[in-house]
């Protein structure tokens, strides 16, 4: 029943530009389309008339809708039941509507229910002029709003020095901002029942707490993905640190990794043996999701070890991905792995772009099952001098080859845009927004809000963005709840901290 409140808005004169301004600044993402029209406010009181429409499982939305209409504003209205044949048919879509005291959603399903909601708790206000919150209020308005892209995903790094509490805060806000699945990558921190020796000492990610996490985030409509690194990154930390999860404590081990430490042995079948129980394990923990990501970027001194070097290299990788791809198949989840090491370096083709293969790079690649997710991490925008339809060309190039592509942008503003903007024209498989050792302190506030936009494939309003996403990140907070004061805030502390920090 939007269309009739459309209809009943259209001669309404829109809000004057300052106050439109101010409350669209709130909103992350920016709704695909949003009216403010100069009309009384809706409040959010006893009063509040609600229709409620849901094409599909309206009755397990309605629960939903009810449930945050008392949790995020303390009220529980009675639900009219709206036109579900008008509610919109795109995933995780709604519309809505709110004039003369009355408010209409209309959701395509539970996802567009909880999206709406999350639009309209970013919009809200307390009325003013009393001590404590007695009620909320918002403008008269429509919105008509669609992801973009189906798969809006977010990558976060679970490192020794995160508490769940953090990590849950993080897992909140990317469903807070329309994101619906959230890769978590271990940094040495999964404690694992059958090989205890894979992780740091005291580490936090435990299979309890991760099976909480799933639970939470199941609860917002957010996909809880594992990572584990199969190839390079097998020291499990940063290489900057000089640190080894496994060798420092360990070195008995050394024989399931390259000499050096940085990539597994894979000519070694312990290594695959071990690698399959803790991804197996891993999956179990997680709930046994849809996906499993694999990492597989970066193996600096891959094939350095006397028998890896003398082995058919590419075909032992491929044989070893393919193993790992199968069982987890065998589950009824798809593999994820970083694109780096599937493409030649120095290859004129992929000048300027992420290329750390061999030689026999595309040999590889073409031995992988089709059905493999290649997430292709880039930093940048377009390169200059290329033309619509030649940008990211290592993007294109995976999706002629018949896989699923998710672009990976991190940090420049550029970057997102212009990768929203391909995986749309090119028709790649969405987005998974990486974050890495950066996500604290300033730099987590460009990330998220970076992240949510390109994968809504919107633009911000502007205006106010530091305050605006301190807000967002304190009504997550509440959700929690948190309850010291390292959990609020951007920094655990407001003064320089006693030890260096992750960065």
């Amino acid at each position: 029943m939007v269309a009739c409140g459309v209809a009943a808005l259209a001669g309404a004169a829109p809000l004057n530009e300052k106050e439109s301004r101010i409350i669209k600044a709130r909103l992350v993402p920016m709704p695909q389309a949003a009216a403010l029209t100069d009309g009384p406010d809706v409040v959010f009181d006893d009063a509040l008339r609600v229709t409620f429409a849901c094409a599909t499982n309206h009755a397990l939305a309605a629960r939903e809708v009810g449930a945050l209409f008392r949790a995020w504003f303390g009220i529980s209205p009675a639900l009219a039941d709206g036109d579900a044949a008008r509610a919109p048919q795109t995933a995780d879509a709604y519309r809505i509507a709110a004039s003369q005291g009355r408010l209409t959603i209309e959701a395509a399903d539970l996802g567009g229910a909880r999206n709406a909601m999350r639009t309209l708790r970013q919009i809200a206000e307390p009325v003013r002029g009393t001590r404590a919150v007695q009620a909320y209020f918002i403008p008269e308005l429509t919105i008509d709003d669609a992801p973009a892209m189906a798969f809006r995903g977010f990558h976060l790094c679970w490192f020794p020095e995160n508490t769940p509490e953090q990590i849950e805060r993080f897992i909140r806000l990317a469903a807070y901002y329309k994101m619906n699945r959230v890769v978590l990558e271990s940094w040495g921190t999964f404690v694992s029942p059958k090989h205890p020796e894979l992780s740091w000492p005291g580490s936090s990610m435990t299979v309890k707490e991760v099976k909480r996490l799933v639970r939470i985030a199941d609860s917002l409509g957010v996909t809880l993905i594992p990572q584990f690194n199969l190839f390079g990154h097998a020291a499990g930390a940063r290489s900057v640190s000089g640190k080894h999860a496994v060798l420092d404590l360990h070195p008995e081990f050394q024989p399931l990794f390259e000499p050096l430490g940085w990539t597994w042995c894979l000519s070694n079948p312990a290594t695959t043996r071990l690698i399959e129980e803790r991804v197996l394990e891993m999956h179990d923990a997680f709930g046994r999701p849809p996906y499993f990501h694999a990492g597989c970027d970066e193996a600096d001194d891959m094939g350095t070890c006397q028998a890896c070097r003398r082995a058919d290299y590419p075909r032992l990788v491929a044989s070893f991905l393919t193993r790992i791809h199968d069982t987890l198949a065998a589950r009824g989840c798809r593999m994820m792995i970083w694109h780096d090491m599937l493409l030649s370096a120095g290859d004129p083709r992929w000048k300027g772009y992420y290329a750390n293969g061999s030689a026999q790079a595309e040999t590889m690649l073409d031995a992988l099952p089709r059905d493999i997710f290649i997430c292709d991490w880039y930093y940048d925008g377009p390169k200059p001098g290329e033309r619509p339809g030649e940008t990211y060309p290592t993007m294109r190039y995976f999706k002629s080859k018949g896989f699923p592509v998710l672009a990976c942008p991190w940090e420049n503003r550029a970057g997102y845009e212009s990768m929203s903007a391909v995986v749309r024209d090119a028709r790649l498989d969405g987005m998974l927004c990486t974050t890495w050792h950066h996500l604290y302190g300033e730099t987590l506030r460009p990330i998220y809000v970076r992240s949510a936009h390109a994968t809504w494939g919107t633009q911000p309003a502007g205006g106010f963005e530091n305050l605006v996403f301190a807000h967002h990140l304190r009504q997550v907070g509440w959700d929690v709840p948190v309850q010291t004061y390292g959990d609020t805030g951007y920094f655990t502390t407001q003064l320089p901290e006693k030890s260096v920090s992750p960065r």
